[in-house]
């Protein structure tokens, strides 16, 4: 072991002492002559064997780099490859590098670039310019509080790389780091089945989250909708993204305890909690305002899943899932069905349930007293709807502006003259 480190310190006083005592030859696409590591072969491990762990570390979504500022030199991967191969290896003073055209670090200035390549023209940001050219790029600094780049400065920093046209690095021995991904996921699952949930913790987690949201694998959630249910209820529901993945987070709170949650992904439900405690004192309040039975585990009945209202919704503008569902139930005249909807504690379907009574009206049935105090109960609500507006869909419209006689009677035209509604 003591003899593997002391190999190691005299490899890297070589290279240190290579980087000052001479130009290094740079070969675009690949690397620096005399020097092991290589673009799309090499990883960052024989980077640390080569060079120490002296390094500053820079990571982000996008990409992880070493730098050693004593050598000039510094490596970069990409965040999510699990393989950490190296993409990119830049070069700045001390370290002296040439390439065989004669562009030599510190040396040449952006002129010199433009003349040995027959071609102009660089890409600036606030502080600097670079043009690339096929493996390799040369950076010059600017003034910040001009416009343009003074061609006559030198270049300060060069990149070796493997770059396509539109800057995308090569993906030659890349493999995505799903164990990495899949611990992400697993610390906020872990979080939402803790015996001990608080929503206080899980504030505080996603408080570090925000904090490291520019480092790699980040969490990123948005919330949908925010609003308040009957009965001290309020409803959260979220959008948390990771690499392509995307999780629905629907919580029902009374008070800042915990009611309901769900943690679900493309139809699989990976997390499911609710207080029994809560959840008995709900239906209990519910149960006295409606003879009709709720079932906890149905969709329709409880808020444990979220649903769009709408008239119609999308590019192709269609009716939303249960608004076809109320359409259908209306032409096979299902007054049951459309009254259980109504009752529903979900906002939506109860909204649904109330069009649904209102156009069986319209063609001649008869409301029962009970829906129809129900009615006017939720004729009057302000709970706000998840809507859509052809393709915007968010919490606009309160029940009762969607419920006015006049707004019922455009709906109902509408649907009639679609042919949807017989």
């Amino acid at each position: 072991m003591r003899n593997i480190r002391n190999l190691n310190i005299i490899l890297f006083i070589l290279s240190f002492a290579t980087g000052f005592s001479q130009s290094n030859l740079l070969i675009p696409q690949n690397g620096i002559e005399d020097i092991s590591i290589r673009i799309d072969t090499t990883d960052i491990s024989a980077v640390e064997k080569l060079y120490g762990n002296e390094f500053e570390l820079n990571a982000n979504q996008s990409y992880t780099r070493y730098t050693y500022p004593k050598i000039g030199l510094a490596f970069q991967y990409e965040s999510d490859d699990k393989n950490k191969i190296i993409r990119s290896i830049f070069l700045k003073s001390p370290f002296q590098a040439k390439l065989k055209n004669g562009i030599e670090l510190n040396k040449s200035s952006m002129k010199d670039v433009f003349e040995k390549y027959s071609d102009k023209g660089c890409f600036t940001s606030k502080t600097y310019a670079w043009h690339s050219q096929k493996g390799i790029s040369f950076f010059i600094k600017k003034d910040s509080t001009k416009k343009g780049y003074n061609t006559d400065n030198k270049v300060y920093k060069i990149e070796i790389h493997n770059k396509n046209k539109f800057g995308m690095t090569s993906q030659v021995n890349f493999e995505f780091d799903k164990e990495r991904k899949e611990e992400r996921i697993q610390e906020m699952v872990n979080i939402l089945n803790d015996d001990d949930f608080t929503f206080e913790k899980f504030d505080d987690f996603w408080g570090i989250q925000k904090k490291n949201d520019t480092k790699p694998f980040p969490l990123k959630k948005q919330e949908n909708f925010k609003r308040e249910l009957e009965f001290d209820i309020a409803q959260l529901n979220s959008e948390i993204r990771i690499y392509g993945s995307v999780f629905e987070l629907n919580i029902l709170k009374c008070n800042n305890d915990l009611v309901y949650l769900k943690l679900t992904s493309e139809n699989e439900i990976l997390v499911e909690r609710y207080s029994d405690k809560q959840i008995d004192i709900l239906l209990n309040k519910h149960q006295n305002k409606t003879s009709i039975p709720i079932d906890i585990k149905s969709a329709i009945d409880f808020p444990s899943d979220t649903f769009v209202y709408g008239t119609f919704c999308g590019f192709a503008g269609m009716p939303p899932t249960e608004s076809q569902t109320m359409i259908d139930l209306v032409n096979e005249g299902k007054y049951y069905k459309l009254a259980r909807r109504l009752n529903s504690m979900n906002p939506e379907i109860a909204t649904y349930g109330y069009i649904g009574l209102d156009f069986l009206r319209k063609k001649g049935m008869e409301i029962k007293p009970p829906e129809l105090l129900k009615m006017a109960e939720l004729s009057k609500s302000n709970i706000q709807l998840n809507t859509c507006q052809g393709c915007v869909f968010g919490v606009t419209e309160t029940i009762k502006d969607v419920l006015s006689e006049d707004n019922l009677k455009v709906i109902y035209s509408a649907y009639r003259e679609s042919g949807l509604l017989k």
